[in-house]
Formats: structure tokens, sequence, C-alpha cells
């Protein structure tokens, strides 16, 4: 293709500057037959040649001319008027009395410009086609960097391995657009397949107790070792843990999929308070700018905000202490003044299972959604002992005119 492409316009050029040569020989002549015809004195039996009007012949290059009537030469100009077509080029005019002018111009001069111009053409064309190629393979290599390495990172997704993200080429092209979408949808899957992951893993190690508790109180009672109303109580509540475990699991694979809305925090933490017994009720307090608001998912971050005041009233016997802040970001900060969490174990809190207290009834699984809605609505949850003891909880989320910005 390289060099069909260079061969048109080697051609393309030549024609294109034959052409040139022609156009301007031609008017040369006709330049030239012009001043001699101004330069003849014609009479009905002669025609003369005025020298004063005439220039210098050397000006006239390699034109000839004569004057003729009924095949009779009365003059001749600039040489011997050639009687063969090849090599000339020929005009002619009609004069007063029946005269003609007839013109020649030699082209010799444009037969080698082109001869040379064909030979300078043959000479570039295998130096063009070499620089071509080159420029080519570049052009190739550069165009096609960015696709290997997505044809590279599609066989690592292929085979579950996910590589980190492709570079992005520099501009705004469909190149740099692919990268990042590409990019985007790598990330997706592989929050996919991870929670599709964690939801085996989680629901093998958990689904274990239930399970057991259940075989253990059917053997008991087909071998008549418990009655059924002793295995009854039992059973219901390894079907309950197991709703729960099921439920809680559930949530840590799903993502919602309607639009983020806004959701005023202080609407959804008093239907948080008003969900709890009386009792506990009395024990929180609300304060700071409950009136804003965060764009994302009433529910989810009800849930994500009830498991925080839940795990706060579980682990300590005091007042709940939570406060809105709003600033760059929205910080929900949920204080309690129980045991608090060994210094080492705060960078773990929120791992599935994690139970720093396993005296105390709980799945080590509601800290983890929380960690989980947090990032599905684009913040993050951190922790941190309070001094004089107790533990805060800090779910930080976009607040709604960062959202819009």
């Amino acid at each position: 293709m390289v060099v069909l492409t260079a061969l048109l316009v080697g051609v393309l050029g030549f024609l294109q500057f034959q052409s040139t040569l022609s156009q301007e020989a031609w008017q040369d002549l006709i330049s030239a037959t012009n001043i001699v015809e101004q330069a003849l004195l014609i009479t009905p039996e002669q025609v003369l040649l005025n020298p004063d009007r005439l220039p210098r012949l050397a000006e006239l290059g390699n034109s000839r001319f004569r004057v003729i009537r009924t095949e009779q030469v009365f003059l001749e100009i600039g040489g011997r008027y050639p009687t063969q077509s090849t090599g000339w080029i020929k005009t002619e005019r009609p004069l007063e009395y029946g005269f003609v002018l007839q013109a020649a111009l030699e082209t010799h001069s444009q037969s080698e410009a082109l001869r040379t111009f064909w030979q300078t053409e043959l000479l570039a064309l295998p130096i063009s086609l070499l620089l071509a190629l080159v420029v080519a393979y570049l052009l190739f290599g550069y165009l096609m960097h960015p696709v290997r390495h997505l044809t590279e990172a599609t066989h690592a997704i292929a085979q579950q391995r996910f590589p980190k993200p492709i570079p992005v080429p520099p501009g705004q092209d469909e190149l740099s657009d692919l990268a990042e979408s590409f990019n985007r949808m790598t990330q997706a899957v592989e929050g996919f397949l991870e929670r599709e992951r964690n939801f085996s893993r989680y629901a093998s190690h958990e689904l274990r107790t239930p399970l057991a508790t259940l075989r253990a109180q059917i053997e008991a009672l087909e071998q008549g070792l418990l009655t059924p109303q002793e295995s009854l109580p039992a059973i219901k509540r390894s079907l309950e843990r197991l709703e729960h475990l099921l439920a809680a699991l559930l949530a840590l694979t799903r993502i919602p999929h309607k639009n983020p809305e806004p959701v005023e925090v202080g609407a959804v933490l008093h239907a948080v308070v008003q969900n709890l017994l009386l009792k506990e009720q009395q024990r929180i307090t609300l304060k700071g700018n409950l009136g804003a608001q965060v764009l994302g998912y009433e529910e989810l971050l009800q849930q994500a905000l009830s498991n925080l005041v839940n795990n706060a009233l579980k682990f300590s016997q005091g007042q709940v202490e939570v406060e809105v802040r709003q600033g760059a970001v929205i910080q929900i900060h949920i204080r309690d003044r129980g045991p608090g969490v060994p210094e080492k174990d705060i960078p773990r809190l929120g791992t599935p299972f994690l139970r720093v207290q396993p005296k105390v009834d709980g799945m080590g699984l509601g800290l983890a959604l929380v960690r989980h809605i947090a990032s599905v609505m684009g913040g993050e949850l951190e922790f941190s002992n309070r001094p004089g003891g107790g533990l805060e909880a800090i779910l930080s989320l976009p607040s709604l005119e960062v959202s819009h910005a």
C-alpha cells in the first residue's frame, strides 16, 4: 500500500509538472508571436520587418517565424522554420492581404526538464519509501502501544487476574476514551468478583455454626435424647441466626441500582432513634447540623447509622452522642463511653467477621457492612479511641454541594 501510494504520488507529480511546462511553453510562443506581429510592415505585395519594433533575437528564445501566402515564403525570422513536428509546438495567425504568420517553439529544453524531473523522482522514490516505511512503523508502534496494553489486560482478566490500570494515552481521542472506559470496567468487574468471593468465603465460614447446631438438635430428636419442647427453641434461634446472617451477607454483595438522591442526615438519624427501644432512645443525644444533606441512598445510610448506633449502645452503658458536622464533607460522629478497642485492632475494624470482644453477641458483620456502604456512597469510615475511654466512629460522606460541583 505504501509503495503504490508513493508511485501514484510520483506519477501525479510528473503529470502536473509536464502540464505546467506545456502551459509555460505555449504562453512563451504566443507572447513572442504577438511581438513579431507588431514588428511586421504589411503591404499587398510584400511583408517587411521593422527592426525598431523587434527586440533582440535572443529575447525570442528558441522561436522560429515565417510569413507565407499560398505556399510562398515571404519572410523568415529567427532561423529556418522547421518542417517536422517532433520537438516543436506550432501555431499560426492570419494577417492582412491573405498573409499568414506561422510560429514554432522548440521544446527540447522542456523535454530535458521532464527527463531530469523523472530521474530525480526515480532516485528519490526509494528514499521516500524508506522514510515512509520508518514513519509508518513508528506511528504503528505508537498507535498500537495502548492496544497492546488493552490486549494484555484483557487476557489477564480472562484468567481472573486483574492488572494495574493501563496507561491512558495523552489527548482526548478515541484511544484515551477507550483506555479510561476499560479501566473503569476493570474496577467494576473486580469489585463484582470480590463481592462474590467475599460472599462465598463468609458464607462458608459462618454458616457452619448454625447448621451444626441444627444438625445436632435434629440428631438428638431422632435419638430421643431431647424432647421437641427442648429442641425447638434452639432450632428457632439457629434459623433466626441463619436469616440474619444471609441478610447481612447479601447486603455486602449488593450495590444500589437506582440513581443517588439528596438525603437529609437528621431525618435518617431520627428514624434510626425511633426504631430503638424507649430506654435506648433516652441514651441517644443528637446534635450538630442535622439539616445537612448528602447525595446517596436513604435506606443504605439508615442501615449504616443504625449499625453504628446499635454498636455503640451494645458496647457501652452510658450516653451515646451523635454529632453531624458539615464542611467540605459531611462527618457523622458516633461517640460512646465503652471500653474502647486496643490500638492494634483499630485498623482492622470493619473487617468481616472480626469480633474484638467474642463474649459480646454478634456476627462481626455490622461494621463491615457500614464500611461497604460508605464506599458505595463515596465516603469512608474511621475509628479512634476517645480520651477517658470509649470509641468514636466517624462516617464521612460527600456533601450535596460537593457532589453537585
